[in-house]
């Protein structure tokens, strides 16, 4: 791969390039070796691989101070192959849940900044009743969605800060969260408690709980949610009958995932 001094290349085309010749030469490489490579002077590479390395997508070998791939990409790209026949496991128990509760549940995963619905089984409810907007492949937010905290939640410190760094928080309602640092502490509770909640801080008059689904890593590689209206459940209601049955429906999609519990 060659990239000339004069192509105008951004930060992420740089750590791109440098983690594709590490690839394509198929050993570790010093940065000399990486610039000569890109054709790229070395000097502009030194803080491109400094970032790449503290947040483990480079690894350095501390005697030859050569670098390879690290363990944070290996993950990435083992949580992107564990997501593709997540909805293809699960879809069966959506369905069931959905049958059980009589409400709308979805699926969705991380990407990016932002959380994507991949799949949902809803309800016909009488005419007029509140109905989610929602459908697969739809973009959203993570912080004012309960699949969104519960996808946060399970990152590790270092792409979690990343992405609240990068969020732009606007309130949707006026229960939305308000700032970053909100968001951190209640990052916290949902993962300590095993489920995230949105009260009405997406939409109004309506509530949402989500739970995570597990791979055979424990990683989190899904999340799966109940949508209520408010005006039909009780918050005392989602966070214990429907709570029950959402938690045994992400732990059986878990185990299909090849998730086992400690």
């Amino acid at each position: 791969m060659e990239i000339k001094d004069g192509t105008k290349l951004n930060t992420i085309g740089k750590a791109i390039a440098v983690m594709e010749a590490i690839q394509s030469a198929r050993r570790p490489l010093s940065i000399k070796a990486i610039a000569d490579a890109l054709e790229i002077n070395k000097s502009s590479l030194h803080h491109h691989i400094k970032t790449l390395t503290e947040h483990g997508y480079l690894q350095q070998d501390p005697e030859s101070r050569k670098y390879d791939i690290g363990l944070g990409l290996v993950r990435v790209g083992q949580a992107y192959l564990q997501r593709l026949n997540v909805r293809e496991r699960g879809h069966g128990h959506l369905e069931a849940l959905s049958r059980a509760l009589n409400q709308t549940v979805h699926m969705l995963v991380l990407d990016g900044a932002e959380a994507v619905y991949v799949d949902k089984v809803d309800v016909h409810h009488q005419p007029g009743a509140l109905q989610c907007s929602s459908f697969i492949g739809l973009r959203t937010d993570v912080y004012s969605t309960a699949s969104g905290k519960v996808l946060l939640s399970h990152l590790e410190q270092g792409a979690q800060q990343s992405i609240l760094a990068s969020l732009d928080i606007r309130p949707i309602t006026q229960h939305t969260l308000r700032d970053a640092n909100a968001l951190a502490e209640e990052l916290v509770r949902v993962k300590q408690q095993g489920y995230g909640l949105d009260l009405q801080e997406h939409s109004l008059g309506l509530q949402c709980i989500a739970v995570p689904v597990l791979n055979h890593h424990s990683q989190c590689v899904a999340a799966i949610s109940v949508s209520c209206p408010l005006a039909t459940v009780s918050r005392e209601q989602l966070e214990t009958d429907v709570l029950s049955a959402l938690a045994e429906t992400g732990r059986r999609i878990s185990i299909a995932m090849g998730y086992i519990a400690p």
